[in-house]
């Protein structure tokens, strides 16, 4: 029996010691790491004094600390509600760095002289202050204080930018990511090799105030730490998780960096996110403010490497004035109509986030449930009514702040799915605070609460005076026109106790948060086709019922929100059980380009769905897109630049029509250049709205100019003489007038048409562009007919010049010239803007390429065809050549030698050249009375006169008079009549040399 005891006790007992003695070191290893990460949080008041001590052998960790305010609650004896909760002292953990680190204790007098200066004036503040007692033997460090706490910092919220400087490399020692551990690892690795790894602090650091330093002097060596969380004390909303940055707060250099493998570093929602290996998910504190931690992930692909989703995950971001309102709601001290009247006031006032729209509306419901037991304490019928009334009145403007545009990032704070949930959450905690009011009112009454993005109705009717509800039952609301229609037999079948009580709800913003995405179980779902939310969402519910089944179908009116490029709507109810559209009960009854009437036997929230008909651009066409539309707006910038200089740099060229071209080429340069760098600029509402009315103005003014380019021509040809006033004045007037005139009227009627959310422009969806297509198409017409007109007149002309010799020939070629070069600005131009429509239209990748190529070749067109193919301007530039010798001697003994060598080839040309077709002895269009002749005239038939033919050139003026008579006596009178008379046709050619 002894040996067996002793063998069981050698087969059994020794295992079991050792298992003892594995668990009880491997509590105390779980004991020692759960201490070293516990925090203990110290407050004090503005004007009192902090203590903050540690038992013997232990000594102070500051681990983070606020002198400022976060909460409205603490030191707040007299409830003061007007405080600012946003307000932090940069200098906060300097300070108590200074006075308290690695001390067994400290006392500190809170003032704003000891944090050297006021955050947040006419706010009383306080000193929050999280900090550790740690051991005395593990507290010496050689390693040199954070720069964090030897220089000021911004607040974490703050907009100012990291200074750009080379950062260190990034470290090589990759972190282990180990959510299960309970040891604290720390990896060191060196910059030079004169350092060794020093042992860290074991505790996180969790504080945030360092994202955006500005210190200039550089760590000696980077850290990758992994630290498991610190476990909050009770009451704290802090959530565990494991606090994994990769790398130091200094970004690594470049040019050590394969920028594939990272992330670059970008600032989100106040938060700096620096470089992050790919596959790497980096967690960091939430904004001032709020608790928890932000999430976000950067995620790799075979041609990019980016961050995933589009936007961090900062779900468990929450403000203190809302977790504040929520434990007031829990602890039932505080009036209900007080904390919903401080969350519609919250919700209009500070900057929200993901996890706040959680509690918002996790608060909007459960103000539902407490009121409803609440209101059964009194007694008066018309006093509960008039408190629920109250109550919902908060609650519709809580759910409309949600809804506002300038909460958007909040919403994109969370995932699709959890965005959904909030929504529903919204829309069954409004459905139920109005049903209520419905359940309170004891007598028929209507009540109708609207604001911003919500118009809420609640009716209780009598069932004697039922009829067909319509909502709404008229045009209270600009922001939807979109209806809804109960008959009568479906009322009075979920009438109770006589009385029917309805809840109508409508919604502006709202499909912008529930679009629409396809369902990976749905087989029936076409992937080739994209679908989008097309009309507002508007609401119907009966007798707290939220999928109650009619027998006379529901009919609703909805309006649709985009009406090109659109088809196939489909109704649709927005299912609370799986939080997405859903077509189950609805049909369409009847549908248009512009609205579509729906049916369905069910009560819920509706909309419409509709295919979207669109080319999608991939990335390598929008890269090529883009790269063609900025090189060849450059392009055109500076030969339109390059034409101005000309204009002005040679006065000899000074004429109506260079005027013309002159202020063409500038409406183009503002134009080009508005398009260069606000096409794009989306963001700013109202920035982009102003950038797309100047770019409807100065490219309507670049027409009208080009509209003049033609005028003038015409005017040109028909004119004998020049007009002795110029015509510059209603030039500048009609071109610069006409479409200020349209732009303001455009702009008055409907100021919502400049800018659309995809660029800075008409919006095409709509009549508006058409502001305007329409004048142009005008402009483009009566072009078309002045040119037409002119091209007329060139072939009267053209029919006459058999008899001309070289210089009218030279004329009419000019004139020509030009003709030639305005029909193709016509048609350049015409077409540009065609496809740019086009484009708009359908949205095609070949519509895309035509436009960006022709708009960036408008400007190089008109400085070609109109300055460098000019011989005038080519003349003015080789004076200017020869005049300037501090030019290059190649260039200009070559310009001088070409125009020397042609003069001298062509003598006879030059002579001829010289003997002027103007009337007058020197060639000056200002001597009508001249003595002397043109040196050709045309006989009445337009063929040569022969011996009768009156030749003179300039070389006869000092021709003896006897001799001048003799030749005058030998020629017939009826002949220099008739030339005369040709000659004075053909005038208006040869005179137009001044003109350019």
């Amino acid at each position: 029996m002894k040996g067996y005891c002793a063998m069981a006790w050698r087969g059994v007992a020794w295992p079991g010691l050792i298992f003892l003695l594995y668990t009880f070191c491997f509590s105390g290893t779980m004991a020692k790491s759960f201490e070293l990460g516990r925090y203990e949080t110290a407050y004090a008041c503005e004007g009192k004094t902090l203590k903050i001590e540690c038992k013997d052998g232990e000594l102070i960790k500051l681990i983070r600390a606020n002198y400022g305010r976060f909460s409205i609650t603490i030191c707040n004896d007299h409830g003061n509600t007007d405080w600012s909760v946003n307000c932090m002292s940069p200098k906060s953990l300097r300070v108590l760095h200074n006075r308290c680190q690695y001390q067994r204790n400290c006392i500190v007098r809170v003032n704003n002289e000891v944090f050297e200066g006021d955050p947040c004036p006419g706010t009383k503040k306080y000193i929050e202050a999280h900090y550790s007692c740690v051991a005395a033997t593990t507290t010496t460090t050689n390693r040199p204080s954070p720069p964090w706490l030897i220089t000021s910092q911004p607040p974490v919220w703050s907009t100012v930018k990291p200074t750009a400087r080379p950062p260190p490399p990034l470290p090589k020692v990759s972190p282990t990511v180990s959510p299960k551990s309970t040891a604290i690892t720390s990896s060191t690795q060196t910059t030079t090799a004169s350092h060794s790894p020093q042992p860290l602090p074991v505790e996180p650091v969790l504080d945030d105030i360092n994202v955006k330093s500005k210190t200039s002097a550089l760590p000696d060596e980077i850290t990758t730490i992994l630290v498991t969380a610190s476990t909050p004390k009770k009451g704290d909303n802090m959530p565990s998780f494991d606090y994994n940055p990769i790398s130091s707060n200094y970004p690594p250099q470049v040019k050590d960096v394969d920028s594939f493998n990272y992330c670059s570093p970008v600032t989100i929602r106040s938060i700096y996110w620096n470089w992050t290996r790919a596959g790497e998910l980096i967690i960091q504190p939430c904004p001032g403010g709020t608790t928890g931690f932000a999430r976000w992930r950067c995620a790799s692909s075979e041609s990019d490497t980016a961050w995933s989703p589009q936007t961090p995950d900062l779900s468990e971001c929450r403000s203190v004035w809302l977790t504040s309102l929520e434990q007031r709601l829990l602890m039932g001290r505080d009036p209900l109509t007080s904390i919903i009247s401080d969350l519609a006031q919250v919700t209009s006032s500070k900057t929200l986030y993901g996890g706040d729209m959680m509690i918002t509306t996790k608060i909007i419901q459960n103000m539902a449930h407490k009121m409803s037991m609440d209101i059964q304490t009194f007694p008066d019928p018309r006093q509960r009514e008039a408190i629920v009334t109250e109550m919902l009145n908060d609650v519709v403007r809580t759910g409309s702040n949600l809804l506002d545009s300038s909460q958007h990032p909040s919403w994109r704070d969370l995932s699709h799915k959890e965005q959904m949930r909030v929504a529903t959450s919204l829309l069954i905690g409004l459905e139920e605070n109005a049903f209520l009011l419905a359940d309170t009112v004891i007598r028929e009454k209507t009540v109708d609460q609207i604001v911003k993005n919500i118009m809420l109705s609640v009716r209780v009717l009598e069932t004697r005076n039922v009829h067909i509800e319509r909502f709404p039952s008229d045009n209270k609301w600009s922001s939807s026109n979109d209806s809804i229609e109960l008959p009568r037999g479906a009322l009075l079948e979920n009438s109770e106790g006589g009385f029917v009580r309805l809840v109508f709800v409508a919604f502006d913003r709202l499909e912008e948060i529930l679009q629409w995405q396809p369902d990976s179980f749905d087989d029936n779902f076409n992937k080739n086709v994209s679908r989008m939310l097309n009309s507002k969402v508007i609401s119907a519910s009966l007798g707290k019922g939220r999928h109650i089944q009619l027998y006379e179908p529901v009919r609703l009116t909805l309006k649709h929100l985009k009406v090109e490029n659109v088809s196939n709507p489909s109704c649709v109810f927005w299912d609370y059980t799986t939080s997405t559209w859903s077509e189950e009960g609805c049909h369409v009854y009847y549908t248009n380009e512009t609205h579509t009437i729906c049916e369905c036997d069910h009560l819920t929230n509706f909309a419409i769905l509709m295919d979207v008909h669109s080319t999608y651009l991939p990335a390598g066409h929008q890269i090529a897109l883009q790269i063609i539309t900025y090189v060849g707006c450059i392009i055109s910038v500076v030969c339109l630049v390059l034409a101005i200089i000309t204009f002005q740099l040679f006065r000899g060229l000074k004429s109506d029509r260079t005027t013309i071209h002159c202020n063409l080429c500038v409406c183009l340069l503002i134009a080009e250049l508005l398009f260069l760098v606000g096409i794009d600029q989306t963001d700013n509402r109202l920035g982009c709205g102003f950038i797309a009315a100047f770019l409807h103005y100065f490219f309507l003014c670049a027409f009208v100019w080009m509209f003049f380019e033609g005028f003038q021509l015409y005017v040109m040809l028909i004119e004998v003489f020049e007009s002795e006033k110029s015509r510059l004045r209603w030039y500048y007037f009609i071109a610069y007038g006409l479409p200020l005139l349209i732009v303001s009227i455009s702009g008055a009627v409907f100021p919502t048409g400049y800018g659309t959310s995809r660029y800075c422009w008409l919006r095409a969806d709509n009549y508006f562009i058409y502001s305007f297509v329409g004048p142009v198409i005008v402009v483009i017409i009566l072009n078309l007919v002045f040119l037409s007109m002119a091209i007329v007149m060139m072939c009267r002309h053209s029919n006459a010049s058999v008899s001309m010799k070289n210089k009218e020939h030279s004329r009419l070629a000019s004139v020509r010239s030009w003709l030639r070069g305005a029909i193709i600005l016509v048609f350049l131009l015409g077409l540009t803007w065609t496809f740019g429509f086009l484009y708009l239209d359908r949205e095609s990748v070949a519509m895309a390429y035509i436009f960006s190529v022709l708009n960036s070749l408008q400007g190089f067109f008109i400085f070609i065809f109109h300055y460098v193919q000019n011989e005038k301007v080519r003349k003015e530039y080789r004076k200017f050549i020869r005049r300037h010798s501090w030019l290059p001697k190649c260039l200009r003994c070559s310009k001088m030698n070409t125009g020397a060598g042609s003069s001298s080839g062509s003598t006879g040309l030059g002579k001829e050249r010289r003997a002027s077709l103007y009337i007058g002895s020197n060639g000056n269009p200002s001597a009508p009375n001249s003595h002397s002749t043109d040196n050709s005239v045309l006989s009445p038939h337009g063929t040569s006169v022969g011996t009768n033919s009156i030749v003179i050139s300039n070389n006869l003026n000092n021709a003896r008079p006897t001799a001048l008579i003799q030749v005058l006596a030998r020629t017939d009178l009826n002949n220099v009549s008739t030339t005369t008379t040709n000659h004075n046709r053909l005038h208006n050619v040869a005179q137009q040399e001044h003109f350019f």
